[in-house]
């Protein structure tokens, strides 16, 4: 796994649902940046040796480093999110105008809501009401055995995209994490494992489906894989469930393909400084106070699931938690060393809860995600305060957009270095 350059280049991406639209266009601004410096068919996967993505993230991973007919990528990173705006409305249906008002009213609290259905019942409001109640039954139906999407265009969407292409085969280094809820483990995905062992080399597509099915929104993902080795079955749930911001989880498989690759033990240890890592979320609702508990005497199951304008908190609530944990861990880490600029996390904590939803695929919703986006590129970096737990602006420090260009200077000059050495 000999890099033939000074640094170990990663990159990073948070799962988030729709809101992959913000890395989308951090990404395609990187490349553009890389364009400039090594003209128009520099590529993000030409740079990085490693790309690790949950969830979202790992079908944006997915779609960088999958090989097109010409062995180049699938994607170019400017067009991530034309695919995001074409294909989130299908992935995710918006509910019709009376589920709306359903949720709506689920959103108050279980007691509030059963009362209301039975003062509606009870006052016989002819065909209005036995058509709401009907549609209150479906509802209830939906939202308690089955997820919340069926995930089929999902499913047909990615097989179409990826066909029989392998893990194994990606133009550069992948992690992708995902959950068996069987083993009760985490599965991870990766491409010098599946090079190594034919029953990790599972079909892309098998990959980007499983990292992908959360709970809750879409159903658990079955396959497996057979070779002459036997049978290995996979039981999968999303990512983010183990590692939503896949960062620590990626210097930690780089790592241990560092110590797989050194036959002496006592060299195993791994020089951090060489690491380049950029790490990409999807945004977050922390400074949004529209979720409140009051007196908390109504948050059962049901408030869990159910927040407002069909949001889900406890999902929300978990997955922030642990994409925060790992950006202390390494703002620790990399802030109190010689090497802090290898380390550059592109976050923002101001979204809407309405906009932070993973599902919330309005094309109004989508279209102000990329503004949010393009927005964020123009402010001053930004650090978590480890009192607080926001992002706040480092003082004098740069735009993102110019800790970019910068970023984007260090990965051409030590491409031109590994190319170097190769020429000579």
């Amino acid at each position: 796994m000999a890099t033939d350059g000074e640094l170990i280049t990663i990159l990073s991406i948070d799962g988030g649902g729709v809101r992959g639209i913000i890395p989308g266009t951090i990404l395609a601004f990187l490349e553009s940046q890389l364009q400039k410096l090594d003209g128009e068919n520099a590529r993000i996967a030409d740079y990085f040796d490693f790309i690790a993505g949950t969830s979202t993230g790992g079908l944006v991973t997915a779609m960088l480093t999958s090989p097109n007919e010409n062995n180049r990528p699938l994607f170019a990173a400017k067009d991530i999110n034309k695919f995001y705006l074409q294909e989130s409305p299908q992935i995710f249906p918006q509910e019709s105008e009376e589920s709306q008002e359903l949720v709506a009213m689920h959103s108050l609290n279980w007691y509030t809501t059963i009362t209301k259905w039975v003062k509606l019942v009870w006052n016989k409001y002819s065909d209005q009401v036995y058509h709401s109640v009907e549609a209150f039954i479906r509802w209830i139906e939906r939202a308690a055995l089955r997820p919340k999407y069926d995930g089929i265009y999902l499913h047909k969407m990615i097989r179409e995209m990826l066909g029989d292409k392998k893990l194994s085969e990606t133009l550069t280094n992948v992690i992708i994490p995902s959950f068996d809820i069987k083993l009760l483990q985490p599965i991870v995905f990766s491409t010098l494992k599946a090079r190594r062992d034919d029953l990790h080399n599972a079909p892309l597509g098998d990959v980007c489906i499983s990292t992908s099915a959360a709970p809750y929104f879409l159903p658990p993902y079955y396959f497996d894989i057979s070779s002459s080795k036997g049978t290995k079955k996979f039981n999968m749930v999303d990512g983010g469930v183990a590692a939503n911001n896949p960062t620590l989880l990626a210097i930690s498989e780089v790592t241990k393909e560092i110590s797989l690759n050194r036959k002496d033990p006592c060299l195993n240890n791994m020089d951090y400084s060489k690491l380049l890592v950029l790490s990409l979320g999807t945004g977050s609702s922390k400074r949004d106070e529209k979720l409140e508990v009051g007196d908390g005497k109504t948050w059962g199951l049901f408030s869990w699931f159910m927040g407002p304008n069909g949001t889900n908190p406890l999902f929300d609530v978990v997955l922030t938690a642990m994409d925060d944990m790992v950006d202390i861990y390494l703002s620790v880490f990399f802030q109190n060393s010689r090497f802090k600029d290898n380390y550059l996390r592109i976050q923002i904590d101001s979204l809407k809860y309405t906009q932070a939803a993973t599902d919330n695929s309005s094309i109004e919703n989508l279209e102000n995600l990329e503004k949010i986006a393009n927005e964020l590129l123009k402010k001053p970096v930004a650090a978590v305060n480890l009192e607080t737990g926001l992002y706040e602006p480092i003082q004098g420090a740069d735009t993102y957009e110019e800790a970019l260009i910068k970023f984007a200077t260090r990965l051409s000059d030590e491409r031109r270095r590994r190319q170097a050495r190769i020429s000579s």
